[in-house]
C-alpha cells in the first residue's frame, strides 16, 4: 500500500504550523497559522482569468450595474469591486 502525505504551509509566513480552522461560504476549508495568524483557503476553487476580468471591469465602466454583473458573470459586487479599485490604482501609477 502507497501512502501520499501532503504537507501544506502558510501562504504568508511559509509555515507549517497551521491547522483546520472551518470552511468559508463557497465550502472551501479554511486554515489558521498558529505563527502569524493568518486565515487563508489553501486551495480556492473560483479562479477568474485576467481576461475575464478585465471583461467584467470594461462591462462595469460601460454603466453596468453591479446586480447584472452579479447575475450574469456569477461574480460578487464586494468581489468585482476590489478589482475595479486596483485597476484605477495601476493606472494612477
Amino acid at each position: 500500500m502507497i501512502i501520499e502525505t501532503i504537507s501544506y504551509l502558510c501562504t504568508r509566513c511559509q509555515s507549517a504550523n497551521i491547522y483546520k480552522n472551518g470552511h468559508n461560504k463557497s465550502g472551501n476549508a479554511q486554515f489558521r497559522c498558529k505563527d502569524c495568524g493568518r486565515s487563508s483557503v489553501l486551495k480556492p476553487k473560483i479562479k477568474y482569468t485576467e481576461e475575464q476580468k478585465e471583461l467584467m471591469i470594461n462591462t462595469y465602466l460601460e454603466r453596468g450595474s453591479l446586480r447584472g454583473m452579479q447575475r450574469l458573470f456569477g461574480v460578487a459586487p464586494q468581489t468585482l469591486m476590489g478589482w475595479i479599485k486596483k485597476s484605477k490604482q495601476q493606472e494612477i501609477e
